[in-house]
């Protein structure tokens, strides 16, 4: 082997493990996104995109372990759906409960939004036997945290 094949291959080398590193050294995913009560964040529904702003989470006030949460989704583009299964209530305690799925007559209508449209109602968590939520989440179904709302 020459001089010059050697030099080849050990440079093909240091090229492999460079690009190995930067490789290992990128996160698998981003942290999601921090957001104040009453600010909105931008998220990717299915159609387009929605600006959702949520705040207001407490007790519903029946003394029935039912939170909730108000919240405006509105249409950045196309005729995005907001999609409500995908918010859940946590508890400091990372205690994560799921929205409740169901006919509420002042909840979000989860039907598809006009472009520049907004749709405003109640999202209700069950925290029965659980410790109090302080935030609001929203995880895509992949599982992947995109936002975090929070006072």
């Amino acid at each position: 082997m020459t001089f010059l094949q050697i030099a080849s291959k050990a440079t093909a080398f240091a090229a492999g493990i460079a690009t190995a590193g930067i490789l290992v050294a990128t996160p698998a995913s981003a942290d999601p996104e921090l957001v104040p009560f009453g600010q909105s964040a931008e998220i990717p529904s299915p159609g387009g995109a929605i600006n959702y702003t949520v705040g207001n989470l407490q007790p519903s006030g029946h003394n029935d372990g039912v939170w909730y949460s108000d919240v405006t989704a509105q249409a950045v583009s196309g005729n995005p759906t907001p999609n409500i299964a995908d918010f859940n209530a946590r508890a400091v305690n990372s205690s994560t409960f799921a929205v409740m799925k169901g006919n509420e007559t002042d909840g979000l209508p989860n039907g598809p939004l006009a472009p520049g449209t907004q749709a405003t109602g109640k999202l209700y968590f069950n925290v029965r036997a659980g410790t109090s939520p302080d935030s609001v989440v929203y995880r895509d179904a992949a599982g992947t945290e995109k936002v975090v709302w929070k006072s």
